[in-house]
């Protein structure tokens, strides 16, 4: 009996066990779930929305493979360095704004700082264009903008450099654009930098005599140089040192050095942070409109930042009034002031500027404090103008 009793047992599991499989089965058909009815994206073609956006290259590759460099809208990073520039940072003497940082360190990091996170942080966010400034300071090359220096760079396999280096080695489909310039004192040799980047790249370093702006993605990736170093201070003349006209932004910077008299009028009028917002954007829409002429053969930088000098009267006085003002907008005001920009870029981004008049020119949108962006908003509206013919159809 007891035998039975076990058999009848282990016969009602087994049926239980198939009746909800069964009601699973019908559950899925009636719903069209399961995996017969699964879409998967094909492979290469991933959603702008959901890439990794360390990888979105690679993983988007079916809508680049066939786009010439200088066809691919990507993210880039403007003054990328300046992320690790302190509060009260030393000064780079050979920097071309030394003499007024000089009355006021603190304030000038406060208007030099215009990322928040590391070199690599930037690459993982999706940033593919770096704008590398170095400075020689003390017989050490270091990040700075302006004058205020930043982080060591070259500092052994520990340093910024290193990492960087393993950043593309672990990422063979990211091709990355860097354009590297340098402020030296006299004698001192201003192409060091970036002869030191091509020998710790080594043969991943693409040569303008092989491949061009108009190369496709493809070609450098199944070449394995996926690594573009810009020449920036025209300091070495090598192949694997692009030249510094390899690169354009069509008009796009806005103009900086105004003189005091701008700066005080600029303050007394109350001049708000749209006003710049504006200029910047005004810029933006006619780089894009302008038809490429002769840069049509090079790569194309979308300088999507602000101009602070005409607000430095306003922070000067946040700072005498500092206990009244967040750390965010006293000590980072330079990203205070991106913050504002890029929430109106995002929108540009995502509305007029899909449009194909200017969308077809869309290449490098370089902006300041690109990883404080929720979810990568910002990354993911530039990616996404590589997928608008597909949207289309």
């Amino acid at each position: 009996m007891k035998t039975r009793r076990a058999t009848d047992g282990n016969g009602l599991r087994r049926s239980a066990a198939a009746l909800v499989a069964l009601l699973l089965v019908a559950t899925a058909l009636a719903i069209g779930g399961g995996p017969a009815q699964a879409a998967a994206a094909p492979p290469g073609r991933a959603s702008a929305a959901t890439v990794d956006l360390s990888r979105w290259m690679g993983e988007m590759h079916s809508h680049l493979d066939d786009r010439p460099l200088n066809g691919i809208a990507m993210p880039g990073s403007h003054d990328s360095g300046s992320w690790s520039i302190p509060a009260d940072p030393g000064l780079c003497t050979s920097g071309w704004s030394y003499n007024v940082a000089s009355l006021d360190p603190r304030l000038a990091a406060s208007i030099s700082r215009a990322q928040s996170s590391s070199l690599t942080g930037q690459l993982d966010e999706g940033a593919r264009y770096l704008d590398l400034r170095l400075c020689k300071e003390g017989g050490q090359w270091r990040t700075f903008h302006g004058a205020p220096l930043g982080g060591l760079f070259f500092d052994g396999p520990s340093g910024e450099a290193a990492s960087v280096k393993r950043w593309i080695d672990e990422h063979p489909s990211e091709v990355v654009v860097i354009s590297v310039s340098s402020a030296v004192p006299a004698g001192v040799d201003a192409g060091e930098p970036i002869t030191r980047l091509r020998d710790l790249f080594g043969s991943r370093v693409a040569t303008r005599t092989e491949l061009s702006a108009t190369s496709p993605y493809d070609d450098f990736v199944k070449a394995g140089r996926n690594v573009v170093l810009i020449d920036s201070s025209a300091a070495v003349d090598q192949p694997w040192a692009w030249h510094a006209d390899s690169i354009s932004d069509r008009g796009s910077y806005p103009t900086g050095n105004p003189s005091w008299w701008e700066i005080l009028k600029s303050f007394f009028s109350g001049s708000p942070p749209q006003q710049i917002y504006d200029q910047t954007l005004t810029l933006n829409e006619k780089a894009l409109a302008r038809d490429p002429g002769a840069d049509q053969g090079r790569l194309f930088v979308l300088s999507s930042i602000v101009q602070p000098d005409l607000q430095i009267p306003q922070l000067f006085m946040i700072r005498l009034l500092s206990p009244f003002f967040p750390a965010s907008v006293r000590d980072n005001y330079l990203m205070h002031l991106a913050n504002g920009l890029n929430t109106q870029l995002v929108t540009k981004l995502q509305t007029q500027w899909r449009s194909p008049e200017l969308a077809r020119h869309m290449n490098i949108v370089a902006v300041d404090d690109l990883g404080h962006r929720p979810q990568g908003d910002l990354q993911r509206a530039v990616i996404d103008i590589n997928t608008l013919a597909e949207h289309a159809t």
